[in-house]
């Protein structure tokens, strides 16, 4: 039968309809929102940055842009969001940073608030949950911060398991009990890693016993830029391959492995105190141990057979910590004789042997933080930004004017016979001299543009071709309004909020390394905040090499510009001024060195100078920060490679920069005369075999054999002469001196109540012998000048103000 025209249209219409309507309820199809925990390197909320993994699904055919939003209640001014593109019919697993949560006593957990919105065709549509309620709302994990380790090993495992957990994992909380920390340790589960700047900030130490990173590139960028930053990271060598490793250092890998043994019978040597090595151990099963070639740019903390167990070397900021005995070498099982297990979830924690105790020191934070931070900044910050106000001559203008004013009204007004009118004039003209003050101090405040300014300090990873940047960030506006700050490069910004509560402020991550500001209204003037990040300029290193007039070397600085007020710090703490050459290439010598509190050459400084000195003053005091402790650095100023924040519209953008880049000697050929600057020749005392720290200031009278270093990369070196300088205030004191034949003391000098410096050039062969380390040997003792039964005060106080050696002499083969 055949339908009539009219029917058969009719149907169309009605399936076309219908059809148009299905399509329409899955185009409506809401999206999905799962997960939204803390995960990654911590999986619990804390007071420091975190990552929280989400998962969003779109059921539409259309492609969608989603935005979701997260806050802490009682924060909803304060909100941290992300944005995805979905495209139809698909699901993503993604990272949300999320800034720290606000420090709680007594509980475990913790709310989140949480806002999911559809961003297609240009407009903000919040998604709706299924319940009545506009807001989502989630109970996370919460622990207050404390001195934290996080692990990855190849299994997935509960890090709070009671039975049987995988041998790294127990290494770690025996570390952390040697440490003096506590139990909780946090279990990187499968998946990628949060390559996201910021998720490492709820952790402070990193133990590696897995080769799951090798198939995460961005997790291993990720992991080199947390140590590089201040982390702490350490590398179970006989749990990964040295590929592993590798991939996290980059170049900077220069040691070899030469092979992995078993061993049965273990003892270790603590290489700071040999003579209290620790006992022979016999074990029933045998342990792992990875023999390893180190390049001499490592410091050894431990030793088996001679081959280290434990070395660490500094990355940027951070430190690295290799092990290369396996576990079971470095505790023991805890028996009945012992006392109970400090972590009473743990009862059978190992025992950690004392070796462990020292390794597990270097993961330790200081007590007390050094006292420079980025706001010593900001004295450079304000002179980059620049400001502009009315000159003394014009202020002085007005002033005389009003006073004019004044007078010739009061005179006049006399003579009017109308004194009255002084009453209401004087005020008048008052008035319109303030605002005469306003409209010029306005014109001046709008005569320095829109500018964003860096004031930062770039610590150099040599071999890596990156470097951690810390710094001062600001932005000066003005005029009040809502600011624009986009950042592209990865930093961290931790912005200066007073007086911004009550805005609704949104930072939206649009990338893993991008994320911007929305809502964000600032007033006018500047305002600041501390940042960080790591930048690549490529190679930055600087290589020197002892020639006769001291230090030559040459800097390698890519996309750094205009070198100024270079200097030298030795591992002695002794500063050097730098000459700078074309070409980067750079000199320094005996007759560079500064006096004690001064850090630039020169008579007469800049102002700049005089800012950048002060910077060097409040980082290089006597205890330096625990990243530069120890080494050999060249500092300098120089213009940013390149500023990580968005220039304002119709703005500029402006910047310095510090340098601190770690010196790499080079051996001068055979046969080469050198001068060695007493910056780079440090002492210890020797103590029965041991270098120790010396006495340099007392009420007791001391007798101290000092070792002198000359650089190992000179050795073997041919010393002909030495100058030693003493510069001592001892009074009713004797200072003796003496050098050292074949161990037999050698007088050089005796004085009573030193004033003036003591100079000794010693020539004499038998004193200079250098012993088969590099080590040149003098004494130095104070005793009472006026022997037995003096009258010299008991509170009589001797110092050592300075005691420096400089070292001339030949390399030979």
């Amino acid at each position: 039968m055949i339908e009539s025209p009219w029917r058969c249209l009719m149907i169309a219409i009605v399936l076309g309809v219908g059809g148009w309507a299905r399509a329409q309820d899955v185009d409506d199809e809401p999206l999905r929102l799962r997960g939204l925990l803390p995960s990654g390197v911590r999986a619990s909320a804390t007071e420091s940055w975190g990552a929280f993994r989400f998962t969003v699904s779109n059921a539409n055919t259309a492609n969608r842009s989603v935005r979701i939003l997260v806050y802490y209640p009682g924060r909803p001014d304060l909100q941290y969001g992300r944005d995805v593109w979905l495209p139809g019919n698909s699901s993503l697993a993604a990272w949300l940073p999320v800034g720290p949560a606000e420090s709680q006593l007594y509980s475990n957990g913790r709310k989140i608030e949480y806002l999911l919105y559809d961003l297609s065709g240009g407009a903000e549509r919040l998604v709706l949950p299924q319940a009545d309620e506009r807001v989502r709302t989630r109970d996370v994990i919460y622990r207050r911060r404390e001195p934290t380790t996080a692990i990855m090993v190849d299994d997935q495992v509960d890090e709070n398991v009671f039975f049987s957990p995988p041998e790294p994992v127990v290494f770690a909380r025996t570390i952390r009990n040697a440490g003096g920390m506590s139990e909780q340790v946090f279990v990187v589960q499968p998946g990628f890693m949060p390559a996201l700047p910021g998720a490492f900030d709820g952790i402070d130490h990193f133990i590696l016993a897995s080769n799951r990173l090798l198939a995460d590139p961005a997790g291993q960028e990720a992991l080199r830029h947390w140590v590089q930053q201040g982390g702490k990271l350490w590398i179970m060598l006989d749990q990964i391959k040295p590929e592993t490793a590798a991939a996290i250092l980059g170049e900077d890998l220069d040691f070899q492995v030469v092979d992995r043994i078993s061993l049965t019978s273990i003892k270790i040597n603590r290489t700071k105190l040999d003579a209290l090595a620790a006992a022979q151990r016999e074990l029933e099963q045998p342990v792992d141990f990875v023999r390893v070639a180190l390049s001499g740019g490592d410091r050894v903390l431990q030793t088996v057979n001679g081959w280290p167990a434990a070395f660490v070397r500094q990355v940027g900021r951070g430190k690295v910590v290799f092990s290369t005995l396996g576990p079971r070498g470095w505790h023991r099982p805890r028996t009945r004789e012992d006392s109970a297990s400090p972590y009473s979830s743990f009862p059978n924690l190992p025992v950690y042997l004392v070796p462990l105790g020292e390794v597990a020191a270097e993961l330790r934070l200081r007590l007390a933080p050094h006292p420079f931070t980025t706001e010593n900044l900001q004295p450079l910050l304000t002179e980059e930004i620049g400001y502009s106000i009315m000159s003394q001559r014009m202020a002085g203008a007005i002033f005389g004017v009003l006073v004019l004013a004044l007078v010739g009204l009061g005179v006049g007004l006399r003579r009017s016979r109308r004194p009255e009118l002084l009453g209401w004039l004087s005020p008048a003209a008052a008035i319109a001299a303030a605002a005469l003050f306003v409209v010029l101090g306005e014109g001046s405040r709008r005569a320095v543009p829109p500018t964003v300014a860096v004031a930062e300090v770039v610590d150099a990873v040599p071999g890596s071709g990156e470097a951690a940047v810390n710094g001062l960030y600001a932005i000066y506006r003005p005029a009040s309004g809502l600011a624009s700050i986009d950042e592209t490069k990865g930093a961290v910004l931790d912005l200066d909020a007073e007086g911004l509560e009550g805005q609704n402020r949104r930072r939206i991550q649009t990338d893993l390394d991008a994320w911007h500001w929305d809502n964000l209204a600032l007033p006018a003037g500047a305002r600041s905040g501390p940042f960080r990040y790591t930048i690549r300029p490529g190679p930055l290193a600087a290589k020197a090499r002892f020639g006769p007039n001291g230090l030559e070397g040459r800097l390698s600085l890519n996309q750094f510009r205009n070198l100024a007020d270079a200097l030298i710090v030795t591992s002695a703490h002794e500063p050097i001024a730098v000459r700078l050459g074309e070409g980067g290439n750079f000199t320094a010598g005996s007759a560079d060195m500064l006096p004690s509190g001064q850090f630039l050459s020169g008579v007469v400084l800049t102002d700049q100078q005089q800012r950048r000195q002060a910077v060097y003053r409040q980082l290089l005091t006597p205890t330096m920060p625990e990243h530069l402790e120890g080494r050999d650095l060249l500092l300098a100023w120089s213009e940013p490679a390149e500023i990580p924040f968005a220039s304002p519209e119709g703005g500029r953008t402006v910047g310095t920069a510090l340098l601190i880049v770690p010196l790499v000697f080079e051996r001068p050929a055979a046969g080469t005369n050198v001068t060695i600057p007493s910056a780079f020749v440090p002492f210890r005392r020797d103590s029965n075999g041991q270098l120790v720290q010396p006495v340099l200031a007392s009420q007791i009278a001391v007798d101290m054999r000092l070792r002198f270093q000359i650089p190992p990369s000179l050795l073997p070196l041919k010393v002909e002469r030495a100058t030693l300088v003493a510069r001592v205030r001892a009074p009713g004191w004797r200072l003796t001196v003496g050098g050292f034949a074949d161990d037999k003391l050698v007088p050089l000098h005796a004085g009573d109540s030193p004033v003036e410096p003591v100079r000794l050039e010693i020539v004499d062969e038998r004193l200079l012998k250098a012993d088969e380390r590099g080590g040149l040997h003098f004494n130095v003792a104070l005793s009472d000048a006026r022997g037995p039964g003096g009258d010299r005060p008991r509170d009589a106080q001797w110092k050592i103000e300075s005691l420096t050696l400089e070292v001339v002499g030949k390399t030979t083969k």
